[in-house]
Parts: C-alpha cells; structure tokens; sequence
C-alpha cells in the first residue's frame, strides 16, 4: 500500500493497524521531494520494529520529474529497498515517457517495481524483460477504471516477471481469486485462446511464487519450501462451489471464493482458523481503518 502525505509526516495509523493485525505486508511510502528526510524515518521509526513489514519507495515517473526520481532512486539505494511506481496505467501517461526517464536515471532494473504496465511498446516489453524489472498485474483495477489490458502474453515472451495486486479499493472486492478470474478471463476474452498466456497454473503461480519474486521475497516466501518463512493459506474444499472435485488447480483459481479459506498461517503463526480471525475483532479494525482513513484524506 502507498500513502501520500505531502510536506508532513506520514501518518502512522495503518502502519501500527498492520503491526497489531501481524500479517507480512510492503508498504510503498512517498513524499515529497523537498520531504524526501521522511521516508527513511517512516521507515526507522515504524517499519524495522516490526518483524514482517518491509518498506519500499514509491516514485511518480516521467521525464517532467527526472530530477526528483533521480533523489527518490538514490534514496532507495541508500536504504536498500525497492522503487514502486505506477506506470502507463493510462494512454495519457505517454505523454510524460515514463520509461525512458526511469532508464535516463538508472531505475529502469529488478529493484524497480512496474504496477499496471499496461500501454508499453513493444520494444519497451523487450527492455522490460531485459532489464528484469518487475510488474504487479491489477485486472480488477484495469477493468474499474477502464485503463486497458496488460499485454501479459507479450511481457512474459520476454521473460518478464510479474505478480498480481489489487491497487487498493479500486479493486473492488480484495479478493484474490477474483482478481486471478480475471487475470485469466481479460486475455481469453482479447486473444480469443483458451491457451494464452497466462494459463491456470500459470496465474496460481503469479498469485503466489510471482508475487514474491515481485518484492524480492522469493528466498523466503511464496512456496511450501524447506527453509521458507511458514506463510500458508489452507483452503476447506468441502464446499458446494469446489463440488464435484476434479482437477484442484482450475477449482482453486475459477471456483475459489474467500469463505473456502479455513486457516491462515504467517510466519509460522495461526492468524485464521475455521474461518475466523484469532485473537482480532473485526468491528474495531474497521473502525481504525476508517480513522486512518479520514485523517488520510484529510491531509491530501
């Protein structure tokens, strides 16, 4: 999640709700560029107490804003995190080039994390693949907005690697398998081929494994692998919309729904069984979550 708050401190309301929660989450801070100090204290002060939050830096890319994404990048190699940006979410955005002001400043590469990719030319696919930057795929998003459609077959011709997100509340639902449905559905629909890119397992994997390569995590999350952070999602296939059961990877990705998830595990640690958060009230974490929010819009 990124969250703007221009020349003040950011707020640290979602950031302690999350440490309380305990889930494994990034959080993408930006900032003004005359408040650059901030993210580096954001991230000292709130961030490295807790054990499961990592921190990248979210940056506005474009050659209108090359002297500030040169201040971000070298921020974030300072502090050893990930630079975020939303690129070419719209046609409109080409008018700026974010590409090539991430290339002319040296972000253009894997510690660079590409959300949406959608309007890329085909040699810029080829420069992405290149380069190994990485893309966060939001379909649910793309659709709401009517942003266009990823050209994930193309992106991964070229080796590409990507994950899935939800871009926020524009996602509409939060919902994981949802957001695979799509993934699956928009290129079937475009590409008139069952067998495109990217197939079921394919877009499991993007879900999973994918999105820990995304975020530099996949030494350590992602897959049931010896040696891995015990992050684990046990889903109840005993239910009417996985009935009758075949084939488990088309059943998880087009029938999953969020009540067939049973048990959560993080880091080792039971954050949901038989369906229910533990140790968590639900009614009081939306009322937080509705605070933050408010001081959040408040302070745009």
């Amino acid at each position: 999640m990124a969250v703007e708050h221009p020349r003040r401190l950011l707020d640290p309301g979602p950031v302690r709700l999350a440490g309380r929660l305990q889930p494994r989450f990034v959080y993408a801070a930006t900032q003004n560029a005359a408040d650059l100090d901030l993210v580096p204290r954001v991230k000292k002060d709130f961030l490295d107490p807790l054990p499961l939050a990592s921190a990248q830096v979210s940056v506005h890319a474009g050659m209108s804003a090359r002297k500030e994404l040169r201040q971000f990048h070298k921020l974030a190699r300072d502090l050893g995190v990930m630079l975020n940006s939303h690129v070419l979410e719209h046609r409109d955005d080409r008018k700026d080039d974010p590409i090539r002001s991430l290339r002319e400043t040296g972000a253009f590469g894997p510690d660079l994390l590409m959300n949406h990719a959608i309007h890329l030319t085909d040699e810029e696919i080829a420069l992405t693949g290149a380069h190994d930057v990485r893309v966060a795929h939001c379909p649910l998003s793309n659709m709401r907005l009517a942003s266009g459609i990823m050209p994930r077959p193309a992106l991964h011709r070229h080796g590409v690697r990507a994950g899935l997100g939800h871009d926020g509340g524009t996602n509409d639902t939060s919902d994981m398998f949802n957001v695979m449905k799509a993934a699956v559905g928009l290129q079937r629909a475009r590409h008139e081929d069952a067998s495109i890119h990217p197939t079921i397992p394919a877009v499991l994997r993007m879900a999973t494994l994918g999105g820990a390569e995304c975020i530099g995590m996949a030494d350590r999350v992602g897959s049931l692998t010896p040696g891995k952070r015990a992050d684990v999602v046990v889903l109840d296939p005993g239910t009417l919309n996985f009935a009758p059961r075949f084939d488990w990877t088309s059943q998880i990705v087009l029938n999953g729904q969020p009540p067939n998830v049973s048990e959560v595990f993080v880091d080792g640690h039971l954050r949901k069984h038989r369906g229910r958060l533990v140790h968590v009230d639900p009614s009081r974490v939306v009322h937080e979550a509705e605070r933050a929010a408010a001081r959040v819009r408040g302070a745009a």
